[in-house]
């Protein structure tokens, strides 16, 4: 059985006590963090009815279904292919069932094979958020079932809200509070320019999964080049030389090709794989995986084409490099964490067994892997909207704010750690902004100093003052009238007040108890309702998060 971390535990309470309310709860947790480990002990405590587990990939419901058993017991049933869960009689049936979402949402619908389901769990729910998907979680639901979603990434770009799906996310950890805490590595960042990586001419589309990306086949054009190959290679044996490395191609022409010159004109032990089994047969592929994660002296940089993703877990990773551009945040998230986990020793990861922060901050630095490093190869204008570790570790970002950062990352010219260099960005932009105001001589002048962490946001600790001060923005209105269910367009906030309400809401604070600790005076307006973004015919505009739970 499983011992959990305090985490953990708080994110079981909380899916026990949303479902008392809801029928259907998220959970989010980064990778790294356990999320298998929390549904198997929920599942393992269900009372009321069988358990099923709808996973979008293989290995995932390899790994579902061995911690299944490590923690009950009982091997689960398995629905994917040609294997069938035995449903022939209530004598016959296994408490628990590890199925695909492919075999299960396919034409034939096989879900409907399954009459006395109590709880499904969702792992990756964001792959959830589909007419198909969708169908069979309500067929569930209304007979009765409750549903748990778990995922690192819960925002989905297609504007179809998750909260279609689910009534409510009920608990998040997120990389930042892992990291700060001691179970994820700390993350160094080197951004490389390629000189002939043009995304000029390159256009965009939506994915599958409702998110805007390169279209694949111009992509492909441009990375395919011979001069493109070479820099990314260049590039690649410049900065993760003598560590385990994982490359992230486009097309398995690209991955040969960086394979190669990595190994003929960089003398480094890379290998390819890819999941076309004509180009790479499941024995190259077996053969040259185990190189790379179980023998120290063999493949040290591997290029794959959308392999080393979801459900694949190394914690020796020591690098990885993208030489995949991207606008999906979702697939950079996942690509990234594969780099969190701390290695380990004993086939325990470090951390386990230690009780503070800081003893296991303090363990993984000293370890082979004190952190994990992200080569991020960008095209020469730094214009284009390429996903990067600054989105990922840093929240959001205006194009310009991003640039400047990457601009800072480019003139270190080594890795960074990308707190100091966002936080001295900020501090600079403060700075400058004091002056300006010193010069205008304005007797109340308005500012804002901000504390930086480009994990996790900003958070204001300096006073504004005057008519002049800076108003609420309209997120953030949004945001306040979600949570405290009052029309907040009533009353006078400014952008300090609402900042401090809406830390105070993610701290756990309750509605009362934000309003008892906030003074607003309140406008003579009308009466208004508040607002919902889901009843809402308009378009939001830039920057107001089209995406709630509840």
């Amino acid at each position: 059985m499983f011992d959990l971390r305090d985490y953990q535990q708080e994110s079981l309470d909380a899916i026990k006590f949303g479902h008392e309310e809801h029928d259907s709860v998220l959970l989010e947790l980064p990778t790294g963090t356990g999320k298998t480990i929390v549904f198997c002990k929920y599942a393992s405590s269900w009372e009321h009815g069988r358990t099923m587990v709808v996973a979008p990939q293989i290995t995932l419901i390899g790994q579902a279904a061995r911690k299944i058993c490590k923690e009950t017991g009982i091997f689960p049933a398995i629905e994917q292919a040609e294997n069938r869960s035995n449903e022939s009689s209530e004598d016959m049936r296994n408490p628990y069932v590890v199925a695909s979402k492919q075999s299960l949402c396919g034409p034939s619908k096989r879900y409907r094979r399954f009459q006395d389901i109590g709880l499904v769990i969702v792992d990756e729910a964001h792959y959830a958020a589909t007419e198909s998907y969708a169908g069979m979680l309500n067929w569930y639901r209304d007979r009765g079932a409750k549903i748990l979603g778990v995922t690192a990434t819960p925002k989905r770009h297609d504007k179809r809200a998750m909260g279609q799906l689910f009534d409510l996310c009920v608990y998040q950890y997120g990389i930042v509070e892992a990291k700060d805490d001691g179970w994820l590595v700390p993350i160094q960042v080197r951004v490389m320019q390629i000189e002939h990586l043009n995304l000029e001419n390159v256009g965009t589309k939506k994915g599958f999964n409702g998110e805007t990306d390169f279209i694949t086949s111009q992509l492909l054009d441009l990375l395919e080049k011979p001069e493109l190959v070479y820099e990314i290679a260049e590039a690649t044996a410049k900065s993760t030389r003598g560590k385990k490395t994982a490359i992230y191609c486009a097309s398995v022409n690209q991955a040969c090709a960086v394979a190669h010159v990595l190994k003929e004109q960089y003398g480094l032990n890379s290998a390819w794989i890819c999941a076309d089994t004509k180009r790479c047969s499941k024995q190259d592929t077996q053969d040259r995986m185990k190189s790379f994660t179980e023998d120290a002296d063999g493949v040290s940089h591997l290029c794959n084409v959308g392999m080393l993703t979801t459900g694949w877990d190394f914690p020796n990773l020591e690098a990885i490099v993208n030489a995949r551009p991207t606008r999906s945040l979702s697939l950079y998230t996942q690509i990234m964490g594969r780099i969190t986990r701390p290695c380990e020793e004993d086939d325990r990861p470090v951390v386990d067994g230690l009780d503070t922060a800081e003893e296991r901050k303090a363990v993984i630095a000293a370890s082979r892997k004190p952190h994990g490093l992200v080569i991020d190869l960008v095209d020469a204008s730094l214009e284009h909207k390429l996903i990067t570790a600054v989105d990922v570790l840093g929240g959001k970002w205006s194009l310009a704010e991003k640039k400047d950062v990457l601009q800072d990352a480019l003139d270190a010219d080594k890795a960074v750690d990308l707190d100091e260099v966002v936080s001295d960005r900020r501090k600079e932009e403060e700075e400058r902004m004091k002056r300006e105001l010193e010069k205008k001589k304005v007797k109340q002048a308005t500012y804002n100093e901000m504390d930086v962490d480009p994990y996790g946001g900003s958070r204001g600790k300096g006073k504004s003052a005057g008519k002049n001060r800076r108003p609420a923005t309209s997120s953030q209105l949004y945001r306040l009238e979600r949570d405290l269910g009052t029309a907040i367009r009533q009353f006078d906030v400014s952008f300090g007040n609402a900042t401090r309400m809406i830390s105070q809401l993610n701290s756990g604070w309750t509605k009362d108890a934000v309003w008892r600790s906030t003074r607003l005076k309140r406008l003579d307006v009308p009466e208004m309702e508040p607002v919902s973004l889901f009843n809402q015919k308009v378009k939001p505009k830039d920057g107001v998060e089209a995406f709630f739970f509840g």
